[in-house]
C-alpha cells in the first residue's frame, strides 16, 4: 500500500471510500476505525427501529437474531484474520483491513434490517 489510500476494495461499488483522502498510515487506521464505529452505530439504530416496529414474538426473534449475527461477525472476522501472527501476514495494514470487513459486514446487516423496517415494494416476502 501507497502512504495515502485504502488497501485493497474498501466499500461496495456503490458506497465511496471515506477514507481515500487520508495519508499516512495512523491517520488512515484512525478513518476506518472510526468508520466501523459509525456503522456499528447506524446498524444500531436501525435494530432499535425494527426492534420497536415488531410485534412482541418477532421482536424477540430480533433479538436472538442480532445477538447471533453479532457472534456471526466475530467469528467470521476471526475466520479472516485469525492467523497466529496476522501483522506478520498483513503487515502494517491489518488494522485497516480489519476495520474495513468489519465496515463491510455491518453496513451489509444494516441494509438488511432496514429493508425490514421498510420495504421497497409489495411483494409478500420480506427479503
Amino acid at each position: 500500500m501507497s502512504l495515502g489510500g485504502t488497501p485493497g476494495r474498501a466499500q461496495s461499488e456503490e458506497e465511496p471510500d471515506p477514507c481515500a483522502h487520508i495519508y499516512g498510515q495512523m491517520a488512515l487506521t484512525s478513518c476506518w476505525a472510526r468508520e466501523a464505529e459509525r456503522a456499528d452505530e447506524e446498524m444500531r439504530h436501525a435494530y432499535l427501529a425494527l426492534l420497536q416496529k415488531l410485534p412482541k414474538r418477532a421482536a424477540r426473534s430480533l433479538e436472538k437474531a442480532q445477538k447471533l449475527w453479532l457472534e456471526f461477525r466475530e467469528a467470521h472476522l476471526g475466520t479472516l484474520y485469525g492467523v497466529d501472527d496476522p501483522k506478520a501476514v498483513f503487515g502494517r495494514d491489518y488494522f485497516v483491513c480489519f476495520s474495513i470487513s468489519k465496515v463491510s459486514l455491518t453496513r451489509a446487516r444494516t441494509r438488511d434490517l432496514a429493508r425490514l423496517l421498510e420495504p421497497k415494494d409489495d411483494t409478500v416476502c420480506p427479503l
